[in-house]
C-alpha cells in the first residue's frame, strides 16, 4: 500500500488531530486514513454533474398541455 509523508505541518495541527484521534478511540495513522478516504469521496467541485434520464410514460390521458393552467404567469 502507498504511503504518504507531509511536511510543515503546524504542531497545532498535529495536536488537533491526536485530540481527535484519541476521541475516536483510534490511532493518529487510523483518524488520517479515515479523513482521506471521506475526502476522496466527496465530490469534485466543478465536476460535471450526472446527467438525468428522463422516462416518457403513457398516462393513458389525452389532454393537452397548456402551460397557463398550471403556471398561470402568462409565460414571463
Amino acid at each position: 500500500m502507498p504511503a504518504l509523508h507531509i511536511r510543515d505541518v503546524p504542531d497545532e495541527t498535529v495536536a488537533a488531530i491526536k485530540r481527535r484521534a484519541a476521541r475516536h478511540g483510534v490511532s493518529v495513522q487510523q483518524e488520517l486514513r479515515d479523513a482521506l478516504e471521506q475526502l476522496a469521496a466527496e465530490p469534485l467541485h466543478g465536476a460535471r454533474p450526472r446527467r438525468l434520464q428522463l422516462h416518457t410514460v403513457d398516462t393513458g390521458g389525452d389532454l393537452e398541455f397548456d402551460r397557463s393552467t398550471h403556471y398561470g404567469d402568462d409565460e414571463r
